[in-house]
Parts: C-alpha cells; structure tokens; sequence
C-alpha cells in the first residue's frame, strides 16, 4: 500500500480540482438552465428517451441510425436509474465522467514511465483545459468517449504485457464500446488488434487466442448494431446515415467559395434539393446515400480542389485557436515530443498513440466535427508535453554537468 500511496494522494487531488472546476462552470444548468445549445444533444436525448419509453432508438417517432447507440445507451441507464426523464437530471454521471478523464491522464503518464510529479503535472493540464470543462457540463458524446478511448488503451497495454484473459475480455469490451460511441474510431480497432500481433508474434501461439477473443467481442458488440440497422432500416449501415452530410457537408461548391478561405475546407450543415424521382421514397437512408453520390460526383469533377479540402480538413484538426493556451502547448510541444520518444524510445504504447494520432488526421476528410476529434489524444499530449520538457531538461542537465556551462556565466 505504501508502493502506492502517492499515487492515491495525487490521483484524489487531481479528481477533486477537476470535479471542482466542472462543478462552478455547471452553475447555470444547476440553477434551472436546460437548453441543448450544441445541437447534436438534442438528438442524444431525443433517442435516450425514446429507448425508455418504447426500446427503439428514434429522432421524433422515426428509427434511426443518424447517431451511434452507445452515448443514448448509457445517459438511458442513467435516467432509468434516477427514475426521471428531466433533461440534465444525470449531470452530475456527467461531471463525473469529465473529472475522470484527467485521472485517466495521470494513469497514461505513469504507464508511460513518467513519474509520479509528472503524471500530477500531466493531470492537471486536461483538469485545467477550457474544453474539457466545458463538454463536461454538455449532453454530448466527448467525455465519455475520451474516457473509452483512453481506457482501452490503457487496458490493451496491459493485456499486451501480462497476455491474461481477463485483460482480454476488459479491451475487447472496451474497445466495443468506444466504437459504438463514435463512429471513427471503429476502423482503429482493427489496427489495435494487428498491433497486438506484432508484439506477440514470438509467442503467437499464446497471443493470437486473446487477439481473437477481442476481435470477437468487439465484432459482437459492433455486428449487433449492424443487424439492428438491418432489421429495422432494411439497409447495411455499418456506422451512421450522418455519413452522407458529413461528407456532402465537406465537399461541395459552397465550402470552397469564400475567396479569402476562411471558410475553405470547413463543413457546412445543407440539405441538398431532393429530386421527384418515380417511386423513390426519401428517408434517412436514401437521404444519406443521395448525398454521398452527390459528393463523390463532386470530388470527381474537382480532383484538385478536393484534395486541398481534404488537407485543409487535416490543417483545421491540428490547428489549435490561439485562445485555447492549454491545447495550443500540447500541440506545440506535445506532438513533436510524441514524435521525438517514437523515434528515441520506440515504446510500443507510443506507436500505437501514434497510429491512432494518424487514423484520426486521415478520417477528418470524411467526416463532421473535426474541431472535437482530437479531444481523445489530448491526454496523450498532455503526458508527451510534460515527457518531452522532462527529457529536455535532464538532458540541459547533463549538458551543463560536463561543460561547466550556465547562463549566468
């Protein structure tokens, strides 16, 4: 226990500052504001109350598949639970889930061979970072599915070193979950699981049997969402009918107008003019593959300037607004360290954050909401930000031990 128990002391203090924090910035919902100000909320509550109140996921009496089921499920657990359907009853599960994230980053630091002050300095930087206060407080996906990415990281790591069953059954559930939350995270469990291989390829034979046990749960989990989309919308829906405007929304004439390109590559929420076809019938699904055709037709036309979108999509993710000091540090800092301890240390964990800083970049010139998308790798540079300036500084050390150099000389 006394291994531990500086641990404990920094991890309590780093989850009472931050439940602190998001309390305070809560205040207005507390006092009687609810209002869905994001607009995506609206749509997770609408669905989370259309599972209590009849078991279907549905936007205003219609199925749907607009939305993945994982945040609906667990905020209807919650209403279940506290026996109301109030909006915001369950905000304080919220600001739990948004103090525990900062957690979570102190536990990633120390796995990543940091020391105890240095995860409690990793800690506080999403403790303290305007966005994840803010989105704690909000009926939106980010902190949970933060929290899901940075668990199943945490809980592959572990199987890839112990190779136990349990920690097997804890990443595949986890992973599932994560990508029945958001839908772009769906394609990097595949790459987990290759990763997995990789490093157990020496002992495949121990290795591949938990590899596959993940796969399975997370296909599972997955499928199951497949063949509800199946059974209920008669089409194969492998993620969401959002697909459709996520990708018409990037790709058209509109986005790319604006002369001076502050606009240009940024998604624009339209509805395209729906034709009178014979015996077509719009709804959600063929809504959703008229707008995709729509935008391939264009990227077909414009090769050139889709490719500049697509860049610029990738530009946007990875440019911090200069109001935002604490992510604009982790960027500045924390993305090359990250690069720098890949190259140095090659620790199998750091690659495969990496991998996933990576599929996230690519998977923003397809999708919505590229401003959120890298919420879920912030922990991780918050860690790298504070490994790389620890680094630096034992190095100055040294530097300065076998020189005799000081700035004051």
């Amino acid at each position: 226990m006394k291994k531990y128990r500086l641990d404990i002391i920094f991890i309590l203090m780093i989850f009472t500052l931050a439940l602190a924090l998001r309390m305070v910035i809560a205040q207005p919902t507390f006092n009687g504001d609810l209002s869905f100000p994001a607009g995506d909320d609206d749509d997770y509550y609408q669905i989370a109350i259309s599972l209590i109140e009849s078991g279907r996921l549905a936007i205003n009496g219609y199925d749907t598949a607009y939305r993945m089921p994982g945040f609906p499920l667990f905020v209807a657990f919650w209403h279940l639970l506290f026996g109301t359907k109030q909006p915001y009853a369950i905000l304080p599960v919220l600001l739990v889930l948004g103090a525990l994230l900062p957690v979570g980053t102190y536990l990633l630091a120390r796995t990543l061979g940091g020391f105890p002050l240095s995860g409690l300095v990793a800690g506080l930087i999403p403790t303290l970072d305007p966005d994840f206060i803010t989105f704690s407080r909000l009926y939106m996906t980010e902190m949970l599915f933060s929290l899901l990415v940075l668990a199943s990281m945490l809980a592959v790591s572990r199987l890839r070193v112990t190779v136990a069953w349990r920690w097997s059954v804890v990443s595949g559930l986890l992973l599932g979950a994560a990508t029945l939350t958001r839908a772009n995270f769906g394609p990097f469990s595949a790459i987990i699981l290759l990763w997995l291989i990789w490093h157990g390829r020496h002992q495949i034979r121990v290795v591949l049997p938990q590899v596959i046990l993940v796969g399975m749960i997370v296909g599972t989990l997955w499928g199951g969402w497949v063949v509800r989309n199946y059974l209920v919308l008669h089409s194969f829906i492998p993620f969401t009918t959002q697909g459709g405007s996520a990708y018409y929304g990037i790709y058209n004439d509109e986005a790319t107008s604006d002369a001076l390109g502050f606009r240009f590559g940024y998604w624009l929420n339209r509805a395209p003019d729906l034709p009178s076809l014979p015996g077509q019938v719009w709804n959600e699904v063929s809504v959703d593959r008229y707008q995709t055709a729509l935008a391939r037709e264009w990227i077909t036309a414009h090769p050139g300037t889709a490719l500049r979108v697509a860049l610029m999509q990738v530009a946007h993710f990875w440019s911090p607004p200069l109001i935002d000091i604490s992510y604009l540090l982790t960027v500045v800092i924390g993305l090359p360290a990250l690069l720098v301890l890949v190259f140095y240390q090659r620790q199998p964990e750091l690659v495969l954050w990496l991998l996933l800083a990576v599929t996230m970049s690519a998977l923003t010139i397809i999708s919505v909401g590229v401003a959120r998308y890298q919420m879920p790798l912030r922990p991780l540079l918050a860690v790298t930000t504070v490994l790389g300036l620890s680094a630096l500084y034992q190095r100055l050390a040294r530097f300065r031990r076998r020189t005799g150099f000081s700035p004051m000389n």
